[in-house]
């Protein structure tokens, strides 16, 4: 069966996820340990007990790190993904699966990332439910006058994020909870991403992104800020995507309506913690199969990921 991979951002941090990704093969623990050896002393130590990261550079180290470790394992089962895209911090994944990194390189970048987000101007992040683009747009816009505040991320027809002041975001989700009976709720209480209030941000993340050591890819990269797919992106290119994607909205819908037309006949499998990806598809792309790997609390990882890994097979 072929698949397309799709690698969750950082809101799918949760409890427990690096042990389960740890529980499910042999190569997950071969990935932590190339991690940790990278990284400075107990830079995974909290994740590893259970405990919440206190950083925005321990959500990122800890989120793509355990992707990652879910990555190797799907590999080492012979189940390679004939595509892939990222979400957010999951593009860094998708760029290593693309063979545009190593997974030394872009760890180093995504602790770079992590490092230049923990200096952001303060701000905050909801997500909106159950109303559309234009009803959204429309209180956004209404909002500015409390202070910058832009729709960040462009998830489904009816899914998206908003970020900005906390002043403004917060008029944004009661508007649109009283007014328009939508579900909001906090993913971000600290850095408002994909704003551009984030732009001195990239600015300061552009060099460790002009340092990287970048690789031919194998398969097409799709970056969000455009959702436009490049098939040999040049270095230029990585970087001057990666840089305008800290400050640029995420254009996940766009970005699946490509993958969706271009392997209708894949499976969409995510690949790292959580299932919000996977729940995404199957409310809003409901022509494509679709599976998730991580095994939450549902029971045994290492069984789930196995039957996981047959049915893929099949």
């Amino acid at each position: 069966m072929a698949c397309v991979f799709v690698f969750p951002g950082q809101s799918s941090i949760g409890g427990g996820m690096l042990n389960r990704a740890l529980a499910v093969h042999d190569a997950a623990r071969d990935v932590l340990d190339r991690a940790v050896r990278v990284l400075p002393p107990g830079a995974l130590d909290r994740c590893l007990n259970d405990e919440s990261p206190v950083t925005n550079c321990d959500i990122q180290l800890s989120v793509f790190v355990v992707t990652q470790m879910y990555l190797a394992a799907l590999q080492a089962e012979g189940i390679a993904g004939i595509a892939s895209l990222g979400l957010s911090l999951g593009e860094y994944s998708h760029l290593v699966h693309c063979g545009a990194l190593d997974f030394e390189d872009a760890l180093a970048l995504v602790n770079a990332r992590g490092h230049c987000y923990d200096q952001a101007p303060q701000g905050s992040m909801i997500t909106v439910l159950a109303v559309d683009r234009d009803t959204v747009s429309r209180v956004v816009e209404s909002a500015r006058s409390r202070g910058p505040v832009v729709i960040s991320n462009y998830n489904t027809p009816t899914q998206h994020v908003i970020a900005g002041a906390d002043q403004a975001v917060t008029w944004a989700a009661a508007t649109l909870e009283d007014e328009h009976a939508a579900y909001t709720a906090v993913i971000e209480r600290r850095v408002p991403m994909h704003s551009p209030m984030m732009a001195p941000v990239a600015r300061a993340f552009r060099p460790a992104l002009a340092r990287a050591r970048w690789q031919d890819t194998s398969l097409d990269y799709l970056p969000n800020a455009t959702a436009l797919p490049i098939a040999k992106p040049a270095p230029a290119d990585l970087i001057e995507s990666l840089t305008r994607h800290v400050s640029e909205p995420v254009l996940w819908q766009s970005s699946m309506d490509v993958a969706a037309a271009r392997h209708a006949n894949a499976t969409f499998v995510e690949v790292g913690p959580g299932g919000v990806l996977d729940n995404m598809v199957g409310r809003s792309w409901k022509g494509l199969r679709h599976a998730r790997i991580d095994a939450l609390e549902s029971g045994d990882p290492r069984r789930y990921f196995a039957q996981t890994v047959e049915a893929l097979r099949a």
